[in-house]
């Protein structure tokens, strides 16, 4: 089972407050002017972590990986036990990234 699954089963049985799920999926780092810009979902429900702008692309990437990893977390306990179960399937993020 995917973590989209999950959501879209978790939601079926009526419990709110579930994440949108690329922001559980996908990273992307990019640069900006002089830092570096890490960021989780997909467009238009990306955002991105932290205070926004990193001096290095391993920071950025790393708060972004940060962030699917801490929203993972508070998805599976809020999912019941059996899909919480799943989140051993769910295949690591999509990273994304570009040179300066």
């Amino acid at each position: 089972m995917t973590i989209e699954d999950a959501i879209k089963e978790a939601a079926a049985r009526g419990i709110t407050g579930l994440p949108e799920p690329s922001r559980l999926t996908h990273v992307r780092v990019w640069p900006g002017a002089t830092q570096w810009v890490g960021e989780v979902g997909e467009p238009p429900h990306n955002e991105t972590v932290g205070e926004g702008m990193f001096d290095t692309k391993d920071e950025a990437q790393e708060a972004a990986l940060q962030a699917v990893a801490d929203g993972r977390a508070l998805l599976v306990s809020l999912l019941p036990a059996d899909l919480a179960a799943t989140a051993a399937e769910w295949p690591g993020p999509i990273v994304n990234a570009w040179d300066a």
